[in-house]
């Protein structure tokens, strides 16, 4: 049984068993990888992972497939814990060598000691220095294991000390002294007291420690190997002056005289019937001539004759040698030994042994060759290589027993000769091998019947020795049988069946839900011995069977179940397991049958033998598909209550599986609306009668109620399920001083001085957990029209509060005058709800004021006094002093004034009533006698005085609005519109006043700039005139409108504005307007005129009001008014506080232009100068100091200007409010100078560059600038009546804008491959011309804009897609097929081109190569070109350290993105292309003598090492005139790294030599390799091979 099946791993991870190699087909095949496969497993077969491999593995891990996290983190730990041990062991290694080179330095320091001590010589083993614990840890052989323990040290006996009288004297230390100074070189001597037999012996404690003497500086610093030699040479040196006397003269029997060169003849190459020789010398090795006798050889295999003899008189000298040539002669190929005896003249016999032997050969082949096994009736051929590793010899094959007794090897049968016996059969029956060949013998087993079977056969060689083999086979009946199912009729987990047991098989299958899968697993055993084919066939019941027959089945090609594997090779008597997998797609009751096909079972029928098809196992299968149960409880979520914008609100709901399974959930949530969801988890499984809690996050940006369905995708159900998610939103609330109901901020009473500032604190809280944006003003309401402005300061006017925050404020008051103060303060919150708070306060200053400024007295006689009384009057809190003080005027000397009293007090809230007395000194018209008053606070009151003797007289004054009134008057009328706004119509009043009892005309007119009409207004802005101020007459309160009736009525504010426009068209700027023009004044009278006034252009105006009264003489009342503002608009919406928003746009987007259009509501053409201001949000500058040199804005066109004259100062200083600063960018204005027409419009261009001040890709930035246009009248010249400011003195026109530049942002990502593709160049052939891959790319906008781009490269790599422009919103994502184009052009091109590094293009559809100048330009392919040595197979006969190159061609371009704004982002994609490369086994083959018309094979092995497939052809080149070569097959090819094996003959026409060479080619690439092949004919037969 198959015990993987039971394996426990993690849930997932299965174990993949190694791929092992078939046992290859053809008889010639030398592989023998099956056999160490077969012998070691998986030890052998399975994949070997680089240290390499593993880091890369480890660091690409992403922690997203369980799978491949187990593998990766199971490599990790092998590898960490291998290197542990690596580096254990290596310890170990370098603590055995230390004690090795310990042991040796100490054994050669204890020879030299005691050597020169003379005592024995001993020596110390490195057993003394290792580690038993370190070894006995690792389980390695220890000394103590081996070694007897060392006996206990001894101390060794202390030598007694010397007698006196054996002692040094004196002198005698004195000379040794001198001595030793001599000889410095020669070692001191040890003195024997301190000799000690513990510093000779080891420690028994296996740490040996030797106390040697003293070393010199020379031996310490020598090394142990130079030592060694130092030694050597010295013993050399001393050898040479130890010699003795030389023996030249002296003759010693006992010695050798003669010696022979070589001691032993032996012959061990020879054939039979062939000559042999060999060279032998005699040589006189004594110091005296000498005579020679040779005894030749006894045999007649072997003779001597003499060549060289140097003898005088038979004599030879001393040095000198007789040469003799031994001939062997040999008739068989058997051993042959004979002598040459050597007698010389008072010498020894020498013998001179004379040896023919040839090294007998040595066949691999085992006693028993066991064949394995084979099917009854089938084939079984095995082969068997037999190779010599003796010497050469001819080999005959016989059945055991019928060997002759004398056989001759010239006459050998043919090689198709076969040995046949029984059932075995051998081929060839003879052959001959030299040293190192081999042969392979075919043997073939073809069994009738099931039984073992053996047959022994006989090798005879060609040296009449012979040995027996045995062939073994056994034939068995093809059997398979089921012994194991997992949950199958047993409760069990594997229902084991007995071996004998063969009953059918039933494999039940819970029951399940459709679109789900489940899985069984059965054993199937191989009963015999062989491999069987088999194929699974999945078949339904077409019929019920009956008794004793066999169901009828069909194929389903419909059935739900799947065997895997469903088709290989059941390995011999070895258990397989399979697997089914049931997986319906419907719900339903199914049954199968699963039949397994065996093939290629040999049969034995009356028409032959034939391979038939065997059902050999049926397997039922049934299953029972339920249909899902899926539900979603609520199905529908209601968010209660007010929600926070943009606060997350999180509801859960439950996801209930009813079903026999789980089931996999996607949630798709709308992407379109205001209301924003966010599934947790937006996957998840869902387990077979469980359910799982979902959370879904509900979140809005806008205020008000939200609903949006949210989908639930459950798998195999085709309906999907709506969720209706329905939510209401508001937005934070901040209150101010949120503790009381009715919260105010009091000022109290502010006693009020001029510059005065109150300050208070209040506090504002935000009620909800979000951040708020708020903003505090004054309520624009409650602003005061006149003052203009807010009278409030806040420490922060707009600012964020956080969540639930209290923060603390200050506001700052500072009156301009006194008052009541009543305002609102409000807080306003960006989306959404703020409040108000009352502010209260009364601000007072000491104000008294007289109820008459001027008292007329009327006519006053001289002397006669006149009594009146004035009032002083308190309008506030405070009290006042008053002074009296003496009277001014120049009419002060015609009258003189009495006080009841000169000085008192005014008290608060009262009045104070101050008598007085006048009298007239002298007839005259008193007009300017002024009494002034000091008050408190330095204030002066004036009271003027008025009086007349003579007659009636008209008095005209200018009193304010509320100054009207018959009592009052004043001297000197002077009309003084103040400070007003253009287009603001205003009034004031002249009042005339008839003294006298007469009776008169009036008439009032302008002097300069009157009206262009004469029409009255109907209605105006100003004082009405007294006749209209009269008691209102009774009226209706509801009274009927005509402006719904008539289409051409106007409103009344419409109606007033035509008509101005009319009046101020005469082009002035200004008109005044006066009513009543004339009219009767009665006596004792007084009449009121309105004078009105409205302007349309900036500027001092000065004129004249003409006032003539009857026959008097006219009075001229001058007319002043400052009129500022301008008479341009922007035409827009919020011409208030205009305002230009550019939006977002990306880097480099072209510039955005916007257009405004100016209208020129003034009479006089106006040119604006434009200037551009940046915000920045950290400005700290208050003031701008402006230095101004000449003319601040001249005209462009170099013309004349009005601003600028004589009168001007040329250096100028100004200082204003610092609002930003200046800048060239990034808005422009267009033209920077322009003129608005009068009465008309321009247009200004402005312009937004997003790409001002970036280079390159910089971060996103927010712009916020604002433009002053500076405003001059170029035809303008200053009048005593007009004068008008210009340019940098006058407010500018103001324009803020706004702009937001970002870079785009696109992620390029590869998802499987990255962006290098791998080819090999061989898969462009003949029969295709052109490849493409394809890798998949990502591309993501994670910007916030809308991107256009286009995307590119340069062939041969390419856009695959369709599109290759694309526009991307924000978040989107596209996946793009990137691919790159292999062809035999472009390949071709790459072959052609010797360079390194260079550029190809590709222009018209055809590739190129640029040249160096072209190179430097952007564009085209990087090629760069590198070659790779591979190391050759070890399988085949090369050194170890052979390689062979492969070329490589790296191609580098880049996926170039172009944006429309012009932005370009590149992407770098490459491209390897590997070139196919191959060797072969050899690199020449020499035939050796063959026989003369007989074929000669050779094995010659062609390896393709690389993984690219490649076709080779090979060529002979050569005469075949005297030898045939042939090569089979010359052609062929590899689709991936493989070798093929040739076959090299040789045929022999003649004896003389035949050589050649094979060319092979190999394409794509055109590498070539020789072979070199040789070979000799020879008629010889007893040279006959058969091979």
């Amino acid at each position: 049984m198959d015990h993987t099946l039971r394996d426990k791993r993690p849930v997932g991870c299965s174990k993949e068993p190694g791929m092992r190699p078939a046992r290859p087909s053809s008889p010639r095949n030398q592989d023998v990888s099956y056999v160490l496969s077969n012998a070691f497993g998986e030890l052998f077969s399975s994949d070997v992972l680089e240290d390499t491999t593993i880091i890369n593995l480890e660091t690409s891990r992403t922690h997203d497939d369980d799978f491949h996290d187990y593998y990766v983190q199971l490599l990790t730990e092998i590898r960490t814990e291998r290197s542990k041990r690596v580096e254990e062991l290596r310890l170990v290694e370098d603590h055995m060598l230390s004690a090795y080179n310990l042991a040796k330095e100490q054994n050669l320091n204890i020879e030299r000691d005691e050597r020169a001590l003379g005592i024995p010589e001993r020596h110390v083993g490195m057993s003394s220095y290792l580690d038993n614990d370190l070894l006995s840890r690792y389980n390695l052989l220890t000394p103590s294991s081996y070694l007897r323990p060392s006996p206990p040290s001894l101390e060794s006996p202390t030598i007694p000390d010397l007698p006196h009288f054996m002692r040094n004297t004196e002198a005698m230390e004195e000379h040794e002294k001198a001595r030793k100074l001599t000889i410095n070189r020669q070692p001191a001597p040890i003195p024997p007291k301190k000799i000690k037999r513990s510093t000779l012996s080891a420690a028994s404690t296996g740490n040996m420690k030797i106390v040697a003497p003293p070393k010199t500086a020379w031996r310490e610093s020598m090394n142990p190997d130079t030592r060694i030699q130092e030694q050597k040479g010295l013993e050399k040196l001393k050898a040479r002056s130890n010699f003795l006397k030389s023996k030249r003269f002296t003759a010693d029997d006992s010695e050798a005289i003669f010696c022979t060169i070589p001691e032993r003849v032996h012959f061990d190459k020879y054939a039979i019937g062939g000559s042999y020789e060999q060279k032998v010398k005699v040589k006189n090795i004594s110091n005296t001539s000498r005579q020679l006798k040779i005894l030749p050889p006894k045999t007649k295999h072997f003779t001597m004759t003499k060549t060289v003899d140097p003898s005088v008189n038979g004599a030879i000298a001393p040095g000198l040698a007789v040469e003799y040539t031994v001939t062997f002669l040999p008739d068989t190929l058997g051993r042959f030994e004979d002598g040459i005896q050597i007698v010389p003249q008072g010498g020894q016999l020498t013998t001179v042994e004379l040896l023919g032997e040839r090294n007998p050969p040595k066949l691999s082949l085992e006693e028993t060759l066991d064949c394995g096994y084979c099917l009854v009736n089938g084939t079984l051929k095995s082969q068997f290589v037999c190779k010599n590793t003796g010497g050469e010899g001819v080999f005959q094959l016989y059945l055991h027993g019928q060997v002759p007794e004398v056989f001759q090897f010239n006459d050998l049968p043919p090689p198709e000769f076969q040995i046949d016996e029984s059932v075995f059969s051998i081929a060839p029956t003879s052959f001959a091998l030299g040293t190192g060949e081999e042969i392979t013998l075919d043997i073939t087993f073809k069994p009738v019947q099931a039984e073992q079977s053996s047959m022994k056969f006989t090798v005879a060689i060609d040296n009449c020795t012979s040995k027996t083999y045995t062939i073994v086979a056994e034939a068995e009946v093809c059997r398979v049988q089921v012994v194991a199912v997992s949950g199958g009729e047993s409760t069990v987990d594997y229902d084991i069946r007995s071996a004998e047991e063969n009953t059918p098989v039933t494999v039940n299958f819970e029951d399940q839900n459709p679109g789900t899968s489940g899985q069984k697993v059965f054993i199937v055993r191989n009963c015999v011995h062989v491999p069987l084919h088999y194929e699974w066939e999945m078949c339904r019941v077409l019929s019920e069977p009956e008794e004793k027959e066999r169901k009828l089945l069909r194929k389903d090609e419909e059935s739900p179940f799947d065997i895997s594997p469903v088709y290989g090779v059941l390995p011999p008597s070895t258990e397989s397991s399979f697997t089914v997998m049931c997986t319906p797609q419907q719900a339903g009751k199914f049954d199968n049958v699963a039949r397994l096909w065996v093939d290629n079972v040999p049969t034995l029928l009356p028409s032959g033998l034939v391979m038939e098809r065997k059902d050999s196992v049926r397997v039922s299968i049934s299953h029972l598909a339920q249909p899902h149960q899926v539900k979603v409880e609520p199905p529908a979520i209601i968010v209660p209550d007010q929600n926070l914008i943009n606060n997350t609100v999180t509801k859960s709901f439950k996801v209930i599986n009813g079903s026999l399974s789980s089931t996999n959930v996607s949630f798709s949530c709308p992407e379109d609306g205001d209301l924003k969801m966010t599934v947790r988890p937006d996957n998840l499984t869902v387990g077979s009668g469980t359910s799982r809690t979902v959370e879904v996050d509900v979140q809005c940006s806008k205020t008000g109620s939200r609903e949006a369905y949210l989908t639930c995708n459950f798998e195999n159900i085709e309906k999907p399920t709506k969720i209706l998610v329905k939510a209401s939103f508001r937005g934070p609330r901040v209150t101010i001083d949120a503790d009381s109901e009715d919260p105010v901020l009091d000022f109290g009473f502010i006693h009020y001085t001029p510059g005065c500032t109150i300050q208070r604190q209040f506090t504002i809280f935000n009620e909800d957990c979000v951040t708020a944006k708020w903003s505090l003003s004054e309520m624009e309401h409650c602003i005061d029209k006149d003052y203009g402005q807010s009278e409030f300061t806040f420490s922060e006017s707009s600012s964020e509060i956080g969540p639930y925050e209290v923060r603390n404020l200050h506001v700052s008051f500072r009156p301009h005058a006194p008052r009541s103060l009543h305002s609102f303060i409000e807080c306003r919150v960006e989306d959404g709800t703020g409040s108000k708070i009352r502010v209260a306060g009364e601000i007072q200053e000491p104000n008294v004021v007289l109820q008459k400024s001027t008292i007329d007295l009327g006519v006053v006689y001289v002397g006669v006094p006149v009594r009146n009384v004035i009032t002083f009057e308190s309008l506030n809190f405070a009290d006042s002093t008053f002074t009296v003080c003496l009277a001014e005027g120049k009419d002060s000397s015609f009258g003189h004034i009495e006080f009841d009293f000169t000085e008192g007090v005014v008290y608060a809230g009262a009045t104070q009533k101050l008598p007085f007395k006048f009298t007239g000194r002298e007839p005259a018209q008193i007009e300017e006698f002024i009494v002034p008053f000091k008050m408190s606070g330095d204030k002066i009151l004036a009271l003027a005085v008025k009086a007349t003797v003579r007659g009636l007289e008209i008095i005209h004054e200018t009193p304010s609005h509320d100054q009207i009134s018959p009592d009052i008057g004043m001297d000197a009328p002077n009309l003084d519109f103040g400070t007003v706004d253009i287009f603001s119509p205003c009034t004031r009043v002249l009042k005339i006043t008839n003294r006298s009892h007469i009776a008169t005309h009036f008439q009032v007119e302008v002097g300069k700039y009157t009206g262009a009409l004469c029409e009255v207004p109907s209605t105006t802005t100003g004082m009405r005139a007294v006749s209209e101020r009269s008691t209102r007459l009774g009226t209706h309160l509801l009274t009927k409108s005509t402006l719904l009736l008539d289409p051409n009525s106007r409103s009344k504010k419409r109606e007033e504005d035509v008509y101005w426009k009319n009046q101020l068209s005469g082009n002035n700027g200004i008109c005044f307007l006066v009513t009543p023009s004339s009219g009767y004044l009665p006596g004792n009278g007084v009449t009121i005129v309105t004078i009105h006034c409205n302007s349309d252009m900036w500027g001092s105006y000065r004129d004249t009001l003409v006032s003539k009264v009857g026959d008097l003489e006219p009075v001229q009342i001058p007319i002043s008014v400052d009129v500022l503002g301008s008479p341009l608009i922007y035409k827009l919406s919020n011409n208030s506080r205009p305002i230009v928003r550019f939006g977002s746009y990306p880097l480099n987007e072209k510039p955005i232009p916007r257009t405004v259009q100016i209208s020129n509501q003034g009479p006089m053409d106006i040119r604006l100068d434009w200037e551009g201001y940046n915000i920045e949000s950290h400005d700290e500058t208050l003031l701008d100091l402006n230095l101004y040199i000449g003319e601040a804005f001249p005209r462009v066109d170099g013309g004349e200007t009005g601003g600028f004259g004589d009168g001007n100062d040329l250096i100028r200083v100004g200082v204003r409010a610092h609002q930003g600063n200046k800048a060239e960018g990034p808005f422009s204005f267009s033209p920077s100078q322009c003129k608005i027409p009068a009465r008309g419009t321009a247009k200004v261009t402005l312009t937004f560059n997003p790409g001002y001040g970036c280079s390159g890709n910089q971060g996103n930035g927010d712009f916020s600038s604002f433009g002053l246009g500076y405003q001059s009248i170029d035809t303008h010249r200053d009048t005593p009546n007009c004068t008008r400011l210009q340019g940098e003195n006058i407010e500018p026109l103001r324009i803020d804008m706004t702009g937001k530049m970002e870079v785009p942002d696109v992620v390029v990502t590869a998802e499987e491959h990255g962006f290098t593709f791998k080819l090999m160049a061989g898969i462009v052939n003949s029969h295709s011309g052109e490849h493409i891959k394809i890798h998949k790319i990502s591309v993501l906008n994670s910007s916030k804009l809308h991107l256009d781009f286009e995307m590119s490269t340069e062939p041969p790599f390419t856009i695959v897609s369709e599109a290759v422009r694309y526009s991307l919103v924000p978040r989107q994502k596209v996946k793009i097929d990137h691919g790159f184009v292999l062809s035999k052009k472009l390949l071709n091109l790459l072959l052609g081109e010797k360079r390194e590094n260079y550029k190809i293009g590709f222009k018209d559809g055809v590739y190129s190569v640029l040249s160096e100048e072209t190179e430097k330009e952007e564009g085209g392919v990087e090629v760069q070109v590198e070659e790779k040595m591979i190391e050759m197979s070890h399988s085949v006969n090369q050194d170890e350290n052979s390689q062979v190159p492969e070329r490589r061609f790296n191609l580098h371009s880049s996926l170039v993105l172009k944006y429309t704004n012009g932005h370009i982002q590149t992407v770098p994609v490459h491209c390897r292309i590997i070139l196919p490369t191959f060797y072969l086994s050899v690199e020449s083959m020499v035939f050796g003598s063959c026989l003369v018309g007989q074929t000669s094979q050779l094995p010659v092995r062609i390896v393709n090492p690389s993984a690219s497939p490649m076709q080779w052809t090979a060529r002979f080149e050569g005469e075949n005139s005297d030898g045939t070569f042939a090569l089979e097959p010359s052609r062929g090819s590899f689709h991936a790294a493989d070798s093929t094996l040739l076959s090299l003959s040789f045929t022999a026409n003649t004896s003389r030599i035949s050589t050649g060479k094979f060319i092979f080619t190999g394409s794509p690439g055109g590498r070539t390799v020789e072979l070199r092949v040789e070979g000799i004919g020879t008629h010889d037969e007893v040279l006959q091979r058969i091979l």
